[in-house]
């Protein structure tokens, strides 16, 4: 109940970043894909922009970190496809609930990743473009949409079968239009990521962490970063 009254407040809104967008804690399956879905929130980064033409949505920076207007939950799919036996590819896709009329998967990304170590201990890069959007519709913090990259590198270790522990930091940059207005902010941090078996075959993964958004002639502000996702 908690949960979709959380939703229903943060209903209707401009994109969220959800970084860092891919967190690889290992080798994973050589000859199956992963699928996860879930949800995870971050910043929107269209929320100063906004504020310039929109006296009701002011944008307060740190004063107000959790503010609907700069920050938000998102709904999270994502499936991490092996290439070799080291590379994979990665598609997700990003949906809110614009109330009445949902709009699923108004965000996508793609990427690739590579592992190196051992499956107990290692580090995988990350490389990931991404876009999102609005459709111009005058949503919180918005109207936005963004374009843009980010690299990530996830350091994990996996202290037995099934159980991994993560550090990811991330860097991305986007172009980001709301409006006639235009800004290229950074966004960049880290998160903790655990996964932990659920069931026989399935996972669940925990997130938590912290990331900057600093654009130039901007004022910077801090996001939390928090997420859940399933897994199989």
């Amino acid at each position: 109940m908690v949960a979709l009254v959380a939703l229903a407040w943060l209903a209707g809104c401009a994109p969220t970043t959800v970084s860092p967008m891919v967190m690889r804690l290992g080798p994973g399956h050589p000859d199956q894909s992963l699928l996860q879905a879930g949800l995870r929130s971050g910043p929107r980064l269209s929320a100063p922009l906004a504020a310039r033409f929109d006296s009701t949505q002011p944008f307060a920076g740190n004063g107000a970190s959790f503010s609907p207007q700069q920050w938000s939950i998102a709904y999270d799919f994502a499936v991490q496809k092996p290439l070799t036996e080291k590379l994979a590819l990665h598609l997700g896709v990003n949906g809110e609930i614009y109330y009445p009329l949902p709009l699923p998967g108004y965000g996508v990304y793609l990427g690739l990743s590579s592992w190196y170590g051992t499956p107990t201990f290692g580090v995988a890069p990350s490389v990931v473009v991404r876009g999102a959007t609005d459709f111009g519709i005058d949503t919180r913090g918005g109207p936005g949409s963004i374009f843009g990259a980010e690299t990530s590198l996830a350091i994990y270790a996996s202290p037995e079968e099934r159980v991994c522990l993560g550090i990811v930091p991330f860097l991305g940059i986007h172009r980001v239009f709301s409006q006639n207005e235009r800004a290229t902010p950074l966004f960049y941090g880290a998160a903790a990521v655990v996964q932990l078996p659920l069931g026989r075959v399935d996972q669940f993964e925990l997130s938590g962490g912290a990331g900057r958004v600093k654009a130039p002639g901007e004022k910077g502000w801090n996001s939390p970063i928090l997420g859940g996702r399933w897994a199989r």
